[in-house]
């Protein structure tokens, strides 16, 4: 005799079963087959497609993010800049460290060029006439160090998690259609069956 552990379980496996659509029940119409067969797609394509896709998106967004770097490695240059005023006390403090910075003004020498002054980088409270490392473009100017590697992997994560975001609204947006489309043909379906039986039913009461 099954003990009740089995019969639980063989409850839960008859459960999953209909929900799936493969208990062979002989009621199921050709759109329940349909919803049912669906379903199982979306079920494989949540936990088998998705996180592939998103694994391959975090792959491109490294790739890319690493390209970028090491062209603005090749591009770019860094140069000491020598600060021209004491930097504020208080400043911006950086996301990934407890180093707040500020704009300061400053002077620097970039390659082959006439020294330039403008504002750079620097730490709060940081005196006049020390130095900071800061990067110019091509032309001289100040710009924006290559992404290190908080930002490569910042760039990686938000590539994968919206990925998957995207891909599991996607596929919600299409079973819900799908199920839309497929119960409109359930209903004209129900119709014409009553169509063609209730007159008969009705007979059968008068």
């Amino acid at each position: 005799m099954p003990s009740r552990a089995d019969r639980r379980t063989d409850g839960s496996l008859a459960r999953l079963a209909r929900w799936l659509g493969i208990d062979r029940n002989p009621l199921r119409r050709g759109t329940d087959r349909v919803e049912a067969a669906l379903r199982l797609v979306m079920i494989l394509l949540a936990v088998v497609a998705v996180p592939a896709a998103a694994v391959a998106a975090g792959l491109w967004a490294d790739h890319y993010a690493l390209h970028r770097a090491q062209v603005q490695r090749t591009v770019n240059h860094q140069v000491t800049a020598v600060l021209l005023e004491n930097a504020p006390a208080t400043g911006v403090q950086d996301p990934y460290t407890s180093v707040r910075t500020t704009w300061v003004a400053a002077r620097w020498q970039p390659p082959g060029q006439p020294p330039r002054t403008g504002e750079v980088l620097a730490q709060a409270g940081a005196s006049k006439g020390s130095t900071v490392r800061t990067w110019i473009d091509p032309s001289g100017a100040v710009t924006d160090p290559p992404p290190d590697h908080r930002f490569i992997v910042g760039d990686v994560w938000l590539a994968v998690m919206a990925t998957c975001l995207l891909s599991w609204m996607l596929l919600l947006a299409a079973g819900v259609l799908v199920r839309r489309v497929l119960d409109r043909r359930r209903l004209r379906a129900w119709e014409a069956e009553w169509r063609a039986s209730g007159p008969l039913w009705s007979g059968h009461r008068s």
